[in-house]
């Protein structure tokens, strides 16, 4: 299980790291990523409304990407929001997918 954590792991990170606006570093405990996002809260999304916070873009992924993911205010960093790599590696990729395209209107 060690492994396969570091192989879910290693691709998240490797993953948002490559995606323009958000900033990541390596966890070093747990299973879960702190992905800074504050470079989308501003953006205005047609039917959505504006994203202001780690609460608005969460609802914002989940509504137009189907992924969920918690933000980072409940943990004292508005700016950030908490991803688990506690699936598959074969889910995680589609959840990355799904994240990106999401995403791709906000630039």
């Amino acid at each position: 299980m060690v492994k396969a954590f570091r192989e879910r792991r290693d691709f998240l990170v490797k993953s948002f790291r490559e995606m323009e606006g958000i900033k990541i570093s390596e966890p070093q405990g747990a299973f879960y990523l702190f992905a800074d996002f504050r470079s989308y809260y501003g953006k205005e999304v047609e039917g959505f409304g504006r994203i202001e916070d780690s609460e608005s873009l969460c609802r914002y992924l989940l509504e137009k990407g189907l992924v969920a993911l918690v933000p980072g205010s409940a943990f004292g960093d508005d700016g950030c929001v908490r991803i688990s790599y506690a699936e598959s590696l074969p889910t995680l990729h589609s959840a990355v997918d799904r994240i990106k395209k999401a995403l791709a209107p906000l630039k």
